[in-house]
């Protein structure tokens, strides 16, 4: 993969939708306004339409909606929220592009708007998932948060295919575009842009991951690209990065930029240990969980006995890693400060690990819902897994014989995190305490919320018509 050196800044992020939330309207109404909206400072211009029945702590209704008409079926919603300034970003397509619009979380008041953006063209393939065929083709533009240490970012990215001119052929890419998430007023414009060239081959698909270094792109085929919020484009391709006191390539499905280098996987070993950490920085056997040993002795038939680093990031999210750890006979889950691998709280059982790509993530696939933190940063979630980052405890709310598999999707600074149990259809919506880790059925017609920040629940759904919306319900009283 390779990006080109004379953009000002290149960008991109895998933003995954998660699970759709379900919901009723009006009497068959389309719902809240199409999301074609007021400027910049306006009073919202959106009001809520649709009917749902949230989780108690929402009121069903106090809020605001707007409607994705524009959205073929089946593709992933465009959005991302911000917990720093309690705000929703999503995008629109206009005749002149795609516009992003950053709106506040609780009133639906327009903070800013973009000016138009033009992606690549799309891929013959990506053309007919447009058109509404089920490729599994990402075909429309995505949005990610990056958090940084002072500012929050908003990076809008779209896969398609560019050339440089008509003398040369098209190639796949990745084009992107920045923006801070604190940003006033229209017409507001990237701070850079620019495209990436996805690495050839069906199969050598590239991943993205957000970290707060800013984004890495990795490929099978070893490719490595750093994109960081300042505009500068580090290419690593084919590099090594020390882990552990040894050279070895970089996990290309797991890699995330650090203040002190990329932190990544070491090469697997047994039962998937492998060892982790940033590369020329803090190393995974220097902060091992108390009582888990750091190297692991197997013996080796053959080859007699052999040690092995221990631990495997399995997810990142914010300014934290997650990572499996053996620990004798059983396994635990840690989150790790992306800065110094300290621990900062553990849970006594797996966490599944994240899928990071460009494709449609299948709302069906517990794995496709990425790690999330409550606005204020104290609680983290991921898979059915609950961490307090205040008093380093962590809990298991799926586990026990017979135990539905919960994918969560959300939690709030109430600590209580909502998603739905079970791999098949019907899936039941279930809250979460993080203070207890016990996991409550909700009544079958409600729905979760797919993001929360600044108090309000945000809910992707298609609210019972055929065009999706995101809702966001204010909290009760």
């Amino acid at each position: 993969m390779r990006v080109g050196k004379t953009a000002t800044s290149v960008l991109l992020a895998g933003a995954l939708v998660g699970i759709l939330s379900g919901c009723e309207s009006d009497g068959g109404a389309t719902g809240g306004d199409s999301a074609h909206g007021d400027g910049a400072g306006g009073t919202g211009g959106v009001p809520l339409k649709s009917k749902m029945t949230a989780p108690a702590a929402f009121d069903s209704g106090k809020g605001w909606e707007v409607e994705a008409d524009w959205l073929p079926q089946g593709q992933p919603l465009p959005y991302a929220v911000s917990g720093k300034g309690h705000s929703v970003a999503y995008l629109d397509r206009t005749e002149q592009g795609y516009v992003l619009n950053i709106r506040d979380a609780s009133s639906g008041k327009v903070l800013s708007t973009s000016k138009p953006w033009k992606g690549p063209e799309l891929t013959e393939k990506q053309g007919d998932a447009q058109s509404g065929e089920q490729s599994g083709e990402l075909a429309v533009p995505q949005i990610a948060l990056i958090s940084g240490t002072k500012r929050d970012y908003f990076a809008v990215w779209a896969r398609g295919q560019a050339r440089k001119d008509e003398l040369h052929e098209y190639k796949e890419v990745i084009s992107a575009a920045f923006y801070p998430a604190d940003a006033s007023g229209k017409d507001m414009a990237p701070v850079g842009s620019g495209n990436a060239e996805a690495p050839d081959g069906e199969f050598d698909r590239p991943s993205v991951f957000p970290g707060r270094g800013g984004l890495v792109v990795t490929s099978y085929s070893g490719d490595s690209i750093l994109l960081s919020p300042d505009g500068k484009v580090t290419d690593t391709s084919d590099a090594k990065v020390t882990l552990n006191g040894k050279a070895v390539d970089p996990d290309y499905l797991m890699s995330f930029q650090g203040p002190e280098g990329l932190v990544t996987n070491g090469e697997e070993g047994a039962r998937g240990v492998s060892g982790f950490g940033a590369d020329g920085g803090w190393q995974s056997t220097e902060v091992a969980p108390p009582g888990v040993e750091a190297v692991r002795r197997e013996e080796n038939v053959g080859f007699g006995m052999e040690e092995t680093p221990n631990g495997r990031i399995v997810g990142a999210v914010g300014n934290y890693v997650i990572a499996n750890w053996i620990k004798g006979s059983d396994d635990i889950s840690a989150v790790h400060d992306l800065a110094t691998g300290a621990v900062r709280a553990t849970a006594p059982c797996r966490t599944e690990e994240t899928e990071y790509d460009v494709d449609v993530p299948s709302p069906g696939n517990l794995a496709e819902v990425p790690p999330a933190l409550s606005p204020d940063g104290r609680y983290l979630i991921k898979g059915g897994n609950v961490f307090d980052l205040r008093t380093g405890k962590g809990r298991c709310a799926d586990s026990g014989e017979g135990a539905k598999k919960i994918g969560l999707a959300a939690v709030g600074d109430d600590g209580i995190a909502y998603g739905l149990a079970g791999e098949d259809a019907p899936r039941t919506p279930v809250s979460v305490s993080v203070a207890t880790g016990a996991a409550k059925p909700l009544p079958e017609a409600t729905g979760t919320p797919n993001s929360i920040t600044g108090g309000a629940g945000v809910f992707v759904t298609y609210a019972g018509t055929d065009s999706m919306r995101l809702i966001v319900l204010g909290p009760k009283n």
